[in-house]
């Protein structure tokens, strides 16, 4: 295996920044490799059923389909995603960061259709977790084509994830799409491009504000995200976030995939994983599946 690692200088970059971007975590080869396996995935709307594959970013109503569609946990249909060396460095880069009781947390696949992909708002990744605990985690997101502004790059404002989770609202005008948006004030005039090539990638914690730009581009633009963490903490002080009380049609059918036999089917993907080996992990991950059952999020 080709093993890839951080230097010193990059961790400390991407503790005081809050993001990083990383020029290279796989070959080109397998990059390309990872991307025809989500295609596939993605022509077959895998996870329809679950709640796994829905839309990230709302477009025109009147769209058949999705232009900014997505795929949770794409590893449960392509499991070879995790047998790779891409998977093997972004977890050798969540251990630089986090300590070496990082483990995977989940992955997600996001595609940018051509010339119409949607932009991503500006949000923090906390906002979508359950406030109800603390989180140490970094999100490393893979390019599987070269990345600019032009085909839906990444952008950064540094140092922001120094801050507290800011107020966000739903985006959706169909209860299909899933998308936050942070209402607070944002100085996006110090926001920094992502802009990455094939086979790179970047790292960025889940209160660091970014955004995406839309795909103008004439390519589909498909990343691979992986989230890597230590066990989630209950939260000393408790708080809400009332832009999770509303639920998107793809949560529901999350709901009652997991009421009607998936809560069975998930802890067996989970086992056969690996999710299990830290007790703290899994007092989390039953929490969190009931809460899915009753809520689907």
């Amino acid at each position: 295996m080709n093993e890839t690692q951080l230097s010193d200088e990059q961790v400390q970059a991407v503790k005081q920044q809050g993001f990083l971007c990383v020029p290279r975590i796989t070959s080109d080869e397998e990059a390309l490799a990872i991307k025809a396996s989500l295609e596939r995935l993605f022509r077959e709307k895998a996870g329809w059923k679950e709640g796994a594959y829905g839309e990230l970013a709302t477009g025109s109503d009147v769209d058949e389909e999705p232009n900014s569609p997505q795929i949770l946990l794409p590893v449960n249909y392509a499991p070879n995603l995790h047998k790779t060396e891409c998977f093997g460095n972004a977890l050798r880069f969540a251990k630089q960061i986090l300590g070496e009781r990082a483990a995977f947390v989940l992955d997600l696949a996001i595609l940018k259709r051509a010339l119409s992909g949607e932009a991503t708002p500006w949000h923090q990744d906390h906002a979508f977790r359950d406030p109800k605990f603390e989180y140490q985690e970094v999100t490393i997101w893979v390019a599987l084509r070269d990345v600019d502004e032009a085909s839906g790059c990444l952008m950064f404002v540094p140092e922001s994830h120094q801050g507290e989770v800011l107020d966000h609202e739903q985006t959706s005008r169909n209860r299909e799409s899933i998308a936050l948006e942070c209402i607070a004030p944002i100085d996006v005039r110090r926001a920094v491009k992502g802009e990455v090539p094939l086979g790179g990638c970047t790292i960025h914690f889940p209160r660091t504000l970014h955004c995406s730009t839309p795909n103008t581009s004439g390519t589909p633009r498909i990343v691979y995200i992986m989230t890597f963490g230590t066990a989630p903490v209950p939260t000393k002080t408790a708080v809400s976030y009332p832009w999770r009380d509303t639920s998107t049609e793809m949560q529901a059918r999350r709901r009652k995939w997991m009421r009607h036999g998936g809560a069975l089917i998930t802890t067996w993907r989970r086992v056969r994983r690996g999710d299990f080996k830290d007790w703290r992990r899994l007092t989390y991950l039953g929490v969190r599946a009931i809460r899915t059952i009753l809520r689907g999020r």
